[in-house]
């Protein structure tokens, strides 16, 4: 029972500020994809791509450049698996190899 309540406890304590820190993450992320798409005039891939860099370059940017260039590579992972994952949910199973072998061809033809 202790164990439960000192659960809830944390929970409590640090759930807003967890939240409201995500919260911000999610805004910086829809914000950036939206503002590169309009700025390519695509709506493809790399919107989400990019949108996740510059919030990872955000995130970390006050501890130096080297940290924000990791971050900024972790986002733009992480703006490739919200793109695929949202994908999938809404197209179905084949988006996500399709997406990826589309965006190949795309770069092999330039």
């Amino acid at each position: 029972k202790q164990w439960y309540q000192r659960r809830v406890r944390a929970i409590t304590k640090r759930g807003t500020f967890v939240g409201n820190s995500l919260a911000v993450l999610v805004l910086i992320y829809t914000g950036s994809s939206s503002m590169v798409g309009m700025w390519r005039e695509k709506e493809d891939l790399w919107n989400d791509v990019m949108g996740g860099g510059i919030t990872g370059g955000f995130y970390k940017s006050t501890r130096g450049v080297r940290t924000a260039a990791t971050f900024t590579g972790l986002g733009m992972i992480a703006g490739l698996a919200v793109n695929l994952v949202n994908g999938t949910i809404e197209q179905g199973s084949s988006y996500a190899s399709d997406t990826l072998s589309d965006t190949a061809r795309e770069l092999w033809e330039r």
